[in-house]
C-alpha cells in the first residue's frame, strides 16, 4: 500500500498524554467522548495515531462509495449526538445525482449522502478488544464524524486492500480546527406563515415534500409540530417508562417491521425490518441484533412527538425524536415502499404508544 507522507501539524499540547490519561481512567469511553472531554474535533484525535495507523483519503467521496459495491460485505455505522445506527450488508448501486451533491443506495445498505458535508477521510486502524479493526472514516470541516465504513469478516480482503490502495492521499494535508457546526437556530412562532403551513400539510403528496413545506412557510421541524400541534402531531410523554422503550417493546412483541433513520447534516443512515433483542444499558437503549444495532441515550433526547402526514398512498406516520437544541436525531416509521399504504400493524403500534402516553 502507498504511505501516506505526514506533514508537520500542529496539535494542542500534550493532547496525545491527556487522551492516554483518559483511556487509562475510562477504558470504555467511545473517542468522541474523549473529544467532547478535551475539548477537540473527534477528527484531531484520529490523526494523533501512528503513521501506519491512519491514512489520508483523496478528496473523491462519492467514488469511493461507488468502489464499496466490490468488497462484499461491510459495517456502516452513522450518528448523531445522541443516536448511533449501524447497519451490516453490501452496497448496491450506489448513484449519483447530476450535480455531484447528493449520493443513494437503496437495498441492504440505504443511505442518502450529502457531499457538500464531507471534507476529510481516512484509512484507520485501532486496536480493540475483539483485535485489529479497520475502517473508513469521514469527517466534516469541522473535524466530527460524518460516516464510518467497517471491514468485517466477511469483507473481500483483497479488494479492500486495492480499494483502499487506490484512494490514498500522498501526504496528509494539514487541518486547522475552525469551531463546530452550529445547532439549530429554532424558528420563532411569530415569523411562520402558519396558514401556509397549515394548508400545505393537508395538500401534501409525498413525505418527501415536507421539507420543501417547511421552508416555505419559514418554520424548523420542531416549530412546525409546535403550530399544528392536535391536528397533525401529538407530544408523547414518557411518564414510568421511555417512549423508546415503549416502541421498541411493541415493535419486538409484535414482530412489526419498521424503518429508522438516524443522521447528521452529511448523511441518513436506514435499516428496515424487525427487532428482536432490545436491551437498556443505563441511559443507553439499544437494539442488539444481527445486522442491524442501534444505541440511543434517551438522556438526550429531550420531546417525542407522533407525527402525521397525508400522502397519495394514504396518511403516513412516524414517531420523531428531538434533542435538547431542538434537532431531529431519530425518526421510526412503520415499512412502506411508494405506492403502498401504511400497514395496519404499524398503526396499532402507534395508537398503542400513543394511548400510553
Amino acid at each position: 500500500m502507498q504511505q501516506a507522507i505526514a506533514d508537520s501539524v500542529s496539535v494542542p499540547d500534550n493532547l496525545s498524554a491527556r487522551w492516554e490519561a483518559i483511556r487509562q481512567q475510562e477504558p470504555n469511553l467511545r473517542i468522541r467522548q474523549v473529544a467532547d472531554r478535551l475539548g477537540v474535533s473527534e477528527m484531531a484525535l484520529v490523526r494523533l495515531r501512528e503513521r501506519d495507523a491512519v491514512v489520508p483519503l483523496v478528496n473523491e467521496f462519492s467514488q469511493i462509495l461507488g468502489a464499496l459495491e466490490q468488497v462484499g460485505p461491510v459495517m456502516i455505522l452513522a450518528r448523531n449526538n445522541e443516536v448511533v445506527h449501524e447497519v451490516t450488508g453490501c452496497f448496491r448501486d450506489f448513484t449519483v445525482g447530476g450535480s455531484g451533491a447528493m449520493g443513494l443506495a437503496v437495498g441492504e445498505i440505504d443511505i442518502r449522502v450529502f457531499f457538500k458535508h464531507w471534507a476529510w477521510g481516512y484509512r484507520v486502524l485501532e486496536q480493540v478488544r475483539s483485535g485489529l479493526r479497520e475502517s473508513l472514516q469521514f469527517f466534516d470541516q469541522y473535524g466530527t464524524a460524518i460516516h464510518k465504513i467497517y471491514r468485517v469478516d466477511t469483507t473481500d480482503a483483497d479488494v479492500w486492500e486495492k480499494m483502499v490502495e487506490r484512494f490514498t492521499a500522498a501526504r496528509q494535508e494539514a487541518f486547522k480546527p475552525v469551531g463546530r457546526r452550529e445547532t439549530l437556530q429554532r424558528s420563532s412562532p411569530e415569523t411562520v406563515d402558519v396558514d401556509a403551513l397549515r394548508t400545505g400539510w393537508e395538500k401534501l403528496k409525498d413525505v418527501h415534500h415536507f421539507g420543501a413545506l417547511l421552508k416555505r412557510a419559514g418554520a424548523d421541524r420542531l416549530t412546525a409540530l409546535e403550530l399544528v400541534r392536535g391536528e397533525w402531531a401529538t407530544e408523547l410523554q414518557s411518564g414510568d417508562q421511555n417512549v423508546l422503550d415503549r416502541l421498541l417493546g411493541l415493535l419486538r412483541d409484535n414482530q412489526c417491521p419498521a424503518m429508522f433513520f438516524v443522521g447528521n447534516p452529511g448523511i441518513v443512515q436506514i435499516f428496515t425490518g424487525c427487532v428482536t433483542n432490545v436491551r437498556r444499558t443505563g441511559p443507553w437503549m439499544n437494539v442488539l441484533d444481527p445486522g442491524f444495532n442501534l444505541h440511543a441515550n434517551t438522556d438526550g433526547i429531550k420531546r417525542w412527538w407522533l407525527v402525521r402526514r397525508p400522502s397519495t398512498d394514504g396518511l403516513i406516520t412516524s414517531v420523531e425524536a428531538f434533542n435538547g437544541d431542538g434537532e431531529l436525531v431519530l425518526t421510526v416509521f412503520g415499512e412502506r415502499k411508494p405506492g403502498i399504504p401504511e400497514s395496519e400493524l404499524w398503526r396499532e403500534q402507534v395508537a398503542t404508544l400513543e394511548a400510553l402516553s
